[in-house]
C-alpha cells in the first residue's frame, strides 16, 4: 500500500499545477536486462517511458514505468511424472511478465553533449503464465534503480539518451517462479535435476538502455 502511495503521488506531482511545456520531457526507452543468474530469469528486452519535469536546467524529477517478458531458466525447475514403471522427468521453462513502475530523478551537465546520474524507486510486479501457474501468479514488492549515462540534445526540443542502471528488485523468491505443483516435484530421482541452491533476498539487474526524449511544444 505505502509503495503505491509513493508512486501515486509521483504522478499526481506531474499532474498536478501548470507545467510550463518547454520544462517536460517525455519519451520512449528500449533496453535490454541481463537478469541476475539466480533469479532463474534469462536476459530479455525491456520497453519503457520516462515523464520528467525539469526543476532547474539541470535537474529533473517524474516518473517511469517499463514492461519485460522473459522467460525462466528450465535448469532451476522441473517436474517429475510416473506412469507405473516408467518416470519421465521434465526441465519446465515459462514466459514471466515483468512490470516496473516508480518515481525517479535525474541530474545532468549542461552542454549539447553531457553526462547525466539518475535513481529512482518505486516497486516491481512478476506475473507469472496462467496456463503454467498454479495458485497466486503474481508477486509485487519494492524496486530501487541507479545509474547514469550521457545525453545528446539534437536541437529542436529532443534528445537521445545512453544508460546504464542496476535495477535493484528487493526480496526477489526464486521459488515465485516456479510452475510445478507439489506432487510433480522429481521425487524418485531426485538427481536427475542438478541441485541449485535456492535464492532469495535482493537481486541486482544489469540494464542497458537508448531513450528518445523530445519536449512537447517547445525547444530545450
Amino acid at each position: 500500500m505505502f509503495r503505491r502511495l509513493v508512486v501515486g503521488m509521483g504522478f499526481a506531482a506531474l499532474a498536478a499545477g501548470p507545467l510550463a511545456a518547454q520544462d517536460f520531457e517525455i519519451g520512449p526507452r528500449l533496453g535490454y536486462v541481463k537478469w541476475k543468474e539466480a533469479t532463474g530469469l534469462q536476459g530479455s528486452a525491456m520497453l519503457g517511458v520516462d515523464a520528467l519535469y525539469r526543476i532547474s536546467s539541470r535537474l529533473g524529477v517524474g516518473v517511469r514505468l517499463d514492461v519485460s517478458r522473459p522467460g525462466t531458466d528450465e535448469q532451476y525447475f522441473a517436474s517429475e511424472q510416473s506412469f507405473g514403471d516408467t518416470t519421465l522427468v521434465f526441465a519446465v521453462s515459462q514466459p514471466v511478465t515483468v512490470l516496473q513502475y516508480g518515481v525517479q530523478a535525474r541530474f545532468e551537465t549542461g552542454g549539447s553533449l553531457g553526462a547525466f546520474v539518475k535513481g529512482g524507486a518505486g516497486g516491481y510486479t512478476l506475473t507469472l503464465d496462467p496456463q503454467s501457474a498454479r495458485g497466486r501468479i503474481s508477486v509485487s514488492d519494492w524496486n530501487f534503480a541507479v545509474g547514469g549515462g550521457v545525453k545528446l540534445r539534437t536541437g529542436g526540443g529532443t534528445s537521445i539518451t545512453l544508460e546504464v542502471q542496476d535495477l535493484i528488485y528487493a526480496n526477489f523468491n526464486r521459488d515465485d517462479l516456479n510452475p510445478v505443483e507439489p506432487r510433480f516435484q522429481p521425487r524418485r530421482f531426485p538427481d536427475v535435476v542438478p541441485f541449485q541452491t535456492p535464492f532469495q533476498g535482493t537481486a541486482h539487474n544489469i540494464y542497458g538502455a537508448i531513450t528518445f526524449m523530445f519536449t512537447p511544444g517547445g525547444a530545450q
